[in-house]
C-alpha cells in the first residue's frame, strides 16, 4: 500500500493532541483586537478587529470559557432520567 502524505513529515506532540482531541481555544482582547490561540501549543491562532474595545472584551469574555466536564453533563442527565423504584407484589 502506498504511503500518503509527504515522506519526511513529523508531527509535533502538541499538534498530534490537537488532531486527536481538537484545539483548546483561548480568547483574549487587547484594545479593539480579539485574538485567539490554541492552549495546547499548536500554531493555530487568529485575530479580529472590532469597532470598540468594549465589544472586543465582551466577545472575549463570552467565548473564553472552559468546557464542562463529563460529570456536569452526567448530573444533568441524572436529574432528567430519575426513576422511582419498583415495588414488587403490588399491582
Amino acid at each position: 500500500m502506498a504511503r500518503r502524505g509527504p515522506p519526511n513529515s513529523t508531527i509535533a506532540p502538541e499538534t498530534l493532541a490537537c488532531r486527536v482531541f481538537g484545539c483548546r481555544w483561548r480568547f483574549g482582547a487587547d484594545g479593539r483586537t480579539l485574538t485567539w490561540w490554541c492552549a495546547r501549543g499548536c500554531p493555530s491562532h487568529g485575530e479580529k478587529t472590532y469597532a470598540t474595545a468594549g465589544e472586543a472584551n465582551r466577545m472575549a469574555d463570552s467565548l473564553d470559557r472552559e468546557p464542562r466536564g463529563p460529570l456536569g453533563f452526567l448530573a444533568v442527565l441524572g436529574g432528567t432520567l430519575h426513576r422511582e423504584p419498583r415495588r414488587r407484589g403490588r399491582s
